[in-house]
């Protein structure tokens, strides 16, 4: 089976507004209306040698279930997760958000 939270802890959660469809397990952050909205990742470097940069400035946790735009969100402030169960954007890895996520209590494994 697969799994998606990792401890037996109680888990805080938070009701948010989705200013965009985000799909179940993603890490989100607020944007400056207070909406939930998913961490971005920009290209940079050159086309034969691309670098991406995973940008999770307001980071503040994680969606359970998918929430469609403008829908009401069950977000989990703390806890302990599969880092290969989260769902991520295109060239973003668990890595990249890992010690940012330690900063609100989440933590993963």
């Amino acid at each position: 089976p697969e799994y998606f939270e990792a401890g037996p802890h109680p888990i805080a959660k938070a009701v948010k507004t989705a200013a965009v469809d985000i799909p179940a397990r993603a890490p989100v952050v607020l944007n400056t209306d207070g909406k939930l909205a998913l961490i971005s990742v920009t290209k940079g470097g050159t086309d034969t040698a691309p670098t991406y940069t995973v940008s999770a400035t307001g980071l503040y946790g994680i969606v359970p279930e998918a929430a469609a735009k403008d829908e009401d969100a069950v977000v989990y402030l703390t806890g302990e997760f599969f880092a290969d169960s989260l769902t991520l954007p295109d060239n973003a890895k668990a890595a990249d958000i890992e010690v940012e996520l330690r900063k609100i209590g989440i933590f993963l494994k």
